[in-house]
Parts: C-alpha cells; sequence; structure tokens
C-alpha cells in the first residue's frame, strides 16, 4: 500500500544514525539490542510484563480511573531520548488513541496509525525502527469495532466496486483479509481478521521483525478496542 523513494533500509539506517544508538552494521544484531524501559530495579521490562502493564491500563481506562502511568526509566527524561514498552499498530480513527486506550503517559507507546491498520513499507519499516534501535518487546495490531476501512473494504468486495482515489489503496490492502472469510461474515469477524493479517505481514514482510520473534525478544499481540464500552479485547493465540 505504502511506496516512496526512500528504501526501508535507508530510511532505518538514517534514523539510526540519528540517534546513535546503532551502526549500520549491527540492525539484525539484536543480541545488542538494549530493551526500551525498565521496572524501577532495572531489569527489563519483558513482553509479557509490557502487555500486562497495558492490560491494566485498559482497565482503568474502562473504570475511569485515569492514570496516565508513566512506565519511563527512572532518570530518562524524553527530550533525551525516548523508551517505549511497546508498538501499537492502530486506526487512525480519531475515536481510537492508543495513550487514552491504555492509560499510559506521552512516550510510552511507538504510535503507527492509519485508516485499517494495515501494514505497508512505512508501517513495517517504523517498527523495525522501533524494534531495532528501540527495542520495543510487544507490538499490539489493534483494530476497533465500527471501522469504515474494514465495512468499507466489505461493501467493496461485495459490490466489486471500488470507492475511488488513494482510499483503493486501503481498501486493496484489507481485501485479501475479508475475501478469505466465508460469504457471509460479521463486520467484527472481518475487523478480526484483518488484525490477524497485519500481523502476518509485519512478520513475512520483515527479517527483523521475524528475526527478534523467533528470538522471544518481541511479542505480537492482536486486539479489538470496543468504541462503546472501552473494552480492549485480545484475540487468541
Amino acid at each position: 500500500m505504502e511506496s516512496g523513494t526512500v528504501t526501508r533500509r535507508g530510511m532505518l539506517l538514517g534514523m539510526a544514525g540519528l540517534v546513535g544508538a546503532v551502526g549500520a552494521g549491527s540492525l539484525l544484531n539484536l543480541s545488542s539490542v538494549a530493551h526500551a524501559a525498565t521496572d524501577k530495579d532495572g531489569t527489563p521490562v519483558t513482553s509479557e510484563e509490557a502487555l500486562a502493564y497495558l492490560r491494566a491500563g485498559n482497565r482503568r481506562w474502562r473504570n475511569g480511573d485515569i492514570q496516565q502511568r508513566d512506565y519511563t526509566p527512572s532518570g530518562k527524561q524524553l527530550v533525551n531520548g525516548q523508551w517505549p514498552i511497546a508498538g501499537v499498530v492502530s486506526c487512525a480513527d480519531s475515536r481510537v488513541n492508543p495513550e487514552n486506550v491504555f492509560d499510559v503517559a506521552r512516550g510510552n507507546l511507538f504510535n503507527v496509525r492509519n485508516a485499517g491498520n494495515v501494514a505497508g513499507d512505512i508501517t513495517i519499516g517504523s517498527l523495525e525502527y522501533a524494534v531495532a534501535v528501540l527495542g520495543i518487546p510487544l507490538i499490539v495490531v489493534l483494530g476497533h469495532t465500527a471501522c469504515g476501512a474494514v465495512k468499507a473494504t466489505q461493501e467493496s468486495v461485495a459490490t466489486g466496486k471500488m470507492p475511488g482515489g488513494d482510499i483503493d489503496a486501503i481498501v486493496n490492502a484489507i481485501a485479501p483479509a475479508v475475501r478469505a472469510l466465508p460469504a457471509k461474515h460479521t463486520l467484527t469477524q472481518a475487523i478480526s481478521a484483518n488484525a490477524q493479517q497485519t500481523t502476518r505481514q509485519l512478520i513475512d514482510g520483515s527479517a527483523i521483525i521475524d528475526a527478534a520473534v523467533r528470538a522471544k525478544k518481541l511479542l505480537i499481540r492482536e486486539g479489538v478496542y470496543d468504541i462503546a464500552t472501552k473494552r480492549v479485547t485480545l484475540l487468541p493465540v
């Protein structure tokens, strides 16, 4: 879906040089990547711990107990860097703000947002940077109820008509997930299938992400955010 004259590798190496975090030859050397955040005792935040923090934050959000919990390592200042505990691929829908949904402070999440929370070169490249340079231990692919992008794709697959403009690129990206479902399926099923498709594309489309998952340095989970109830439901593994 997304393309440009700058290659993903070129973008990664450029950003790595800017932050001075890793050298051009070490993006795939996952053993040298520092974890993004640490607990108060200085131990790394694991994938499961990061997931637990987000689940607890969503529970606070649902209950109205807003704390904007901050997991930035002690003594670190955001003006000097970033230490997110997770990456979130979410929809550009204005009702879905990951910091709110997971009740965390600014700087705690590495967000990649686009209509339909789809994967593409820019999405994958951004997350490669977050994995290889920032060392995030977790990625959450977050779909949401009443997703217009997925609904438009359902209609397009059913009728054979495209919406027009560059919106077609979004529909084309989501369409394989919809076509793989039974003819009679719900919007909820399509939203879940699209999130699962995005995870597969992140792994299949990136040697960096795939290697981190295989090394158990990175966990990827899909979830669906219910706009009405504010609940994030994680999809079965």
